[in-house]
């Protein structure tokens, strides 16, 4: 920086020059929060998909496949070691707020898709992008189904296979009293 002479003011013209102190990551200290940007790109998130405001199950259903395979990736990370040292760690609700806020994640999400692999047909639905028969999967047909449709569909099968286990249970019992009725004692 130039100075008038005699004194230690800067000359005219010239320009007060703070340093900037180096970022903490820059020197290689602390671990900084990693940008919401940085962490889309670095776990390969669809940022389309990921901000998303759609209400469609399809779309929900996407999204929280989309948030699983994102989990994984990052902790597949962790474990080679390959997380960049510059950035904090990051928890699982950091990763799904990527795609939903952590009380739609717990109140719709978890209870409509958690164990939806039991069912087959409702996930070649979700995962449709042509017209499945909804009359096939839902019983009926309607413009739109919602997370609460869902919720009752589920509810459905599982008092279906209830009554199918009890129906089960009673068959074997049947069959176990008329095996002991025939046997023949010695």
């Amino acid at each position: 920086m130039d100075l008038n002479p005699g004194t230690s003011l800067p000359a005219s013209g010239s320009q007060f020059q703070t340093p900037v102190a180096a970022s903490s990551a820059e020197r290689g200290s602390d671990p900084v929060p990693i940008p919401k940007k940085e962490l889309k790109a670095l776990l390969n998130v669809n940022d389309n998909l990921a901000s998303s405001q759609s209400k469609s199950l399809h779309v929900a259903y996407a999204k929280y496949k989309a948030c699983n395979t994102a989990v994984q990736a990052y902790e597949q990370m962790i474990e080679k070691g390959d997380w960049p040292k510059k950035y904090q760690r990051v928890t699982v609700t950091d990763i799904r707020q990527l795609f939903v806020s952590k009380s739609v994640w717990h109140a719709q999400f978890v209870p409509c898709f958690q164990d939806i692999d039991k069912h087959e047909i409702m996930v070649e639905w979700l995962d449709s992008t042509t017209d499945v028969d909804d009359e096939a999967v839902w019983g009926r047909k309607k413009a739109a189904y919602h997370f609460a449709d869902l919720k009752d569909w589920l509810e459905e099968k599982k008092k279906e296979a209830k009554k199918g286990k009890a129906k089960a249970k009673k068959v074997a019992k049947k069959a176990g009293e008329k095996e002991k009725g025939t046997k023949v004692k010695k």
